[in-house]
């Protein structure tokens, strides 16, 4: 998370993480939602690609 904040992306969750800084969140609490967002789009987008594969077999 904290190499998003450094190299400032054009991504889904460096909006998130920047949204919730500029709320006046605590650190530990916007990176733990940072986190938590990234893990759900990345077990999307997996569960997304096992799904597409076992159509192909």
């Amino acid at each position: 998370m904290s190499v998003l904040l450094q190299t400032k992306p054009d991504d889904t969750v460096y909006h998130f993480l920047d949204r919730k800084r500029s709320e006046g969140k605590p650190y530990n609490v916007y990176m733990t939602a940072g986190a938590n967002k990234f893990l759900r789009i990345y077990y999307g987008k997996g569960k997304a690609y096992l799904a597409a594969q076992e159509k192909t077999n």
